[in-house]
């Protein structure tokens, strides 16, 4: 998994919110807590890219969950999205009469051409 440094600047926020909902407690001061894991982040401190990848993929997957409740575009109809189904490495879209395979990277395109806004 590539990260490139802007995800760790517009994804830091969730990101250390998913450590704090994890368990993580600062000693003392939550404001220079952050800023100690912001520039391990940068830095590429490994178990901070660690867990910044891990968060990674929880929020990759919190995505495709996003999915459930709209309508979608196959094949030129419109279908009403009532289930996601979320493995390791792929989801599947389920509605009446339709199940498709999905990748994660594919997360973006989907919502960009199919999802009905």
């Amino acid at each position: 998994m590539i990260i490139n440094e802007n995800q760790k600047v517009e994804l830091f926020d969730k990101f250390y919110n998913w450590i704090k909902e994890d368990g993580l407690k600062p000693k003392k001061s939550e404001r220079l807590h952050k800023k100690k894991i912001f520039a391990s982040l940068l830095a590429n401190d490994e178990m901070t890219i660690e867990n910044f990848k891990d968060f990674l993929k929880d929020n990759t997957k919190n995505e495709a969950r996003e999915l459930l409740g709209k309508e979608i575009i196959y094949k030129e109809k419109q279908y009403f999205i009532n289930d996601i189904e979320i493995k390791e490495k792929k989801f599947f879209i389920v509605a009446a009469n339709l199940r498709i395979k999905c990748t994660y990277s594919q997360l973006d395109e989907i919502k960009k051409n199919y999802v009905v806004e």
